[in-house]
């Protein structure tokens, strides 16, 4: 993603720590995050729609045992 695009857009993440460690696009153009996306969720942070938004999500553990879960439970259902 550009770097110019990133300084000047409100960056959320799934997870802080994993951007700062994993994300290219937020390493390199030194973007300010600012929330996690969880934190919008609970409302303890607000979701700025003036200013453009970009969501940067590296996935997390949580994601993909809901993922499978939904697989297996609907796997199990099948007639």
């Amino acid at each position: 993603m550009d770097d110019e695009l990133m300084k000047k857009a409100v960056v959320y993440v799934d997870s802080r720590e994993a951007a700062l460690k994993e994300s290219g696009d937020v390493i390199l153009s030194r973007a300010e995050i600012f929330s996690e996306l969880g934190d919008v969720v609970n409302g303890t942070k607000p979701a700025l729609s003036e200013r453009t938004s970009v969501f940067k999500s590296l996935g997390m553990g949580i994601q993909d045992a809901v993922s499978a879960k939904l697989v297996f439970d609907h796997w199990k259902a099948r007639p």
